[in-house]
């Protein structure tokens, strides 16, 4: 979407036209719920966050710059909607991670191969994703899964491009070094 378009839509939501923030917010949502879903790692989690993230924007809409990009704005609202709720579940860490276990997303598929290869898939993503900083998981998140430029998850991130471009670095070599760990384990063990 283009920012003049963009802008159009958030000045008709300012001007008490709600549908248009629908409109607004349809080419992101997929992006939101994948980028919530792998930093919380849980869907019910994710789409709490994302609701949460939604009504923030909207009720800070104002606040937007016009001419910005509301794309980089509103993943900034997400990222900062996601680290609040984490810091949140932290805190009550001991109830959450009694309840953890009993809310898997598995997609439906009719063979029972897919399903165990996507949750094994899924788990291996989730433990690459774990072994990096909070600030290297956003960076690597906002870069390689939602596209967003160097210039963008700055602006999002509230960092400059370099230290995007230093943490991205980081976490792409931690990734790598993970995958070819795993992979030499697996070689050990007779299991490729």
């Amino acid at each position: 979407m283009w920012m003049k378009d963009e802008d159009k839509l958030v000045e008709e939501v300012l001007q008490g036209k709600h549908s248009s923030f629908e409109l607004l917010l349809q080419p992101y949502r997929q992006g939101f719920l994948n980028m919530a879903y792998r930093i919380t790692g849980d869907r019910e989690e994710a789409q709490e966050v994302c609701q949460d993230a939604f009504l923030k924007i909207f009720k800070y809409l104002k606040s937007f710059k016009k001419g910005r990009s509301f794309k980089a704005w509103s993943y900034k609202v997400l990222m900062n909607t996601s680290y609040d709720y984490l810091r949140e579940k932290k805190k009550f860490k001991r109830v959450i991670e009694s309840q953890r276990g009993t809310s898997v997303y598995v997609y439906e598929v009719p063979k029972i191969e897919q399903r165990v290869w996507r949750k094994q898939m899924k788990e291996k993503i989730q433990s690459m994703l774990d072994i990096l900083s909070p600030k290297e998981k956003a960076v690597f998140l906002l870069r390689d899964s939602e596209g967003l430029s160097v210039r963008e998850a700055s602006l999002v991130l509230g960092c400059s491009q370099i230290s995007v471009r230093t943490h991205l670095s980081r976490a792409r070599q931690k990734i790598k070094n993970h995958f070819e760990k795993d992979h030499l384990k697996k070689i050990k063990e007779g299991k490729t």
